[in-house]
């Protein structure tokens, strides 16, 4: 039978001869240890409810107690630190930033924008009034002055043009169409009207006199002078201009390129080319060279060396250890594993299987005679110990209990609390007569005020009242700082 109550099946003879005997040494070793656990267990609850009360009433309660009067104690010390810091502190620092501090940084603030008007805004002003702007009005007046000139000088070319067409084209136009033109087709109309016919030379002849000729001449000795002034004007202009901006922006912009920038750039080029020839010389002698050669001379002969060593000597490796770790598997295998295996197999996992299955059979009948054990205890205690004690509990201190609780009542409605509250009306009648005395002192002592030194101006006199109704004013309006009694509240 197995632990789960199943028959197994398929087992050796050695399990089935040492099942029983190992379930019997397994329950007469576990029984005294489940029943030592088990009583252990039962003391051990016990045991600790009462080590909690004992806990919660010596260690919890007090440090409780000593908490809450700690913190009360450090609530009080914080409000006198809280006082202590704002006298100490506080109000120092207050002081310091409102009288020394404000007060500093205002002054600092006005000195700073005195230095910076002094020292920037003044300097810069009068760079600005004298300096910059009278150099920028006088590049202003030479400007100005070059455009009017220019101006001037392009009115009067305008000018020289408009005369030239108007005298040399326009008004020969107008007198060749007033003086020939109109007259000659005027002319040439009344003839054709009164002849009514014409040859064709006749036309010819007339249109070459009178439309050909004039056309040719007026281009040959007005319109051809005219263009040719014209083109000499705006050549001689354009010269003009071309010349200007020659001398005054190409010869100084070509002089500086060309002795200033270009002997400048050409030494920075050259400057670099020969840095970047001998950096570059320097870095393949010094670097380049050795290391080719310590590469191509040294390393390149000790790698290939070392290479084929360590090829042969991984193959000779190689080949030992394939052959030795055969042997050495083969060995172990059959010297090591396999009778590991067969003990493991059908020696050492049946015997720790049935150890294993009558451990735990043995632990739970263990349970069982412990709990039935631990029941027939139980009965005998409560029999002989609890049942008479609750029947004396009961009987006999719940009845006294009683009667002590009626006669500690009886004693506090009866006695104590009459007793009580006498003594609150004498308090209550002693603290009234002292009220009215004060109150009297008072009065007596601000009127002795009055009489030798007078009212005074600022705070109006109080209405003068009898001592009679004093008590009651008193047990309205207490004295502040004082404790109110239940009666006045």
């Amino acid at each position: 039978m197995s632990v789960t109550g199943e028959r197994d099946t398929g087992q050796g003879c050695l399990t089935v001869a040492i099942r029983m005997p190992v379930r019997i040494f397994a329950l007469v070793v576990i029984l005294p240890v489940r029943m030592a656990w088990d009583a252990l267990a039962a003391l051990g609850r016990g045991l600790g409810a009462g080590l909690g009360w004992l806990w919660r009433r010596v260690v919890v309660e007090p440090l409780s107690a000593v908490a809450r009067g700690t913190g009360r104690a450090l609530r009080w010390l914080g409000g006198a630190l809280a006082l202590l810091g704002r006298v100490l502190i506080a109000v120092p620092l207050v002081w310091l930033w409102t009288a020394v501090l404000v007060p500093a940084g205002r002054g600092t603030a006005t000195t700073a924008r005195w230095l910076v008007r002094t020292l920037v805004v003044v300097p810069l002003g009068a760079l600005y009034r004298y300096v910059l702007t009278p150099f920028g009005r006088g590049v202003t007046w030479s400007l100005r002055a070059a455009g009017s000139g220019l101006a001037a000088l392009v009115r009067l070319l305008g000018t020289g043009v408009v005369l030239l067409v108007t005298h040399l084209l326009v008004r020969p136009l107008r007198l060749l169409h007033t003086a020939v033109l109109a007259p000659a087709a005027r002319a040439l109309a009344a003839a054709l009207a009164a002849t009514g016919h014409g040859t064709g030379a006749a036309v010819r002849w007339l249109l070459r006199v009178l439309v050909v000729v004039p056309l040719v001449l007026l281009y040959r000795y007005v319109l051809t002078p005219a263009g040719h002034a014209a083109r000499w004007s705006v050549r001689a202009l354009g010269t003009a201009a071309g010349r200007l901006l020659r001398y005054l922006v190409a010869v100084p912009a070509v002089a500086l390129y060309r002795y200033v920038l270009t002997p400048l750039g050409h030494a920075a080029v050259r400057t670099a080319r020969a840095s970047g020839t001998a950096a570059v010389w320097l870095g393949r002698v010094l670097f380049v060279v050795p290391v080719v050669a310590f590469h191509r001379y040294v390393l390149t002969p000790l790698g290939r060396a070392a290479g084929w060593s360590v090829r042969a000597l991984g193959t000779a490796l190689t080949w030992s250890a394939e052959a030795v770790g055969t042997a050495v598997g083969w060995l172990l295998r059959y010297l090591l594993v396999v009778p590991v295996v067969a003990l493991y197999r059908y020696v050492l996992a049946p015997v720790g299987r049935e150890i294993a299955a009558a451990l735990g059979h043995a632990w739970r009948v263990a349970g069982y005679i412990s709990r039935a054990v631990g029941r027939g205890l139980k009965w005998l205690a409560r029999t002989l110990i609890g049942d008479p004690a609750r029947w004396v509990w009961h009987t006999v201190f719940v009845p006294a209990a009683d009667a002590v609780r009626a006669v500690g009542r009886w004693t506090r409605r009866e006695v104590l609390a009459p007793v009580g509250r006498a003594v609150g009306e004498a308090r209550q009648i002693v603290q009234d007569a002292l009220r009215t005395v004060r109150v009297t002192v008072r009065e007596a002592r601000a009127d002795a005020r009055r009489m030798l030194f007078g009212a005074p101006k600022s705070a109006p006199r109080l209405p003068e009242q009898s001592a009679a109704p004093v008590p009651d004013l008193v047990k309205r309006a207490p004295e502040f700082g004082k404790r109110v009694p239940p009666g006045h509240r």
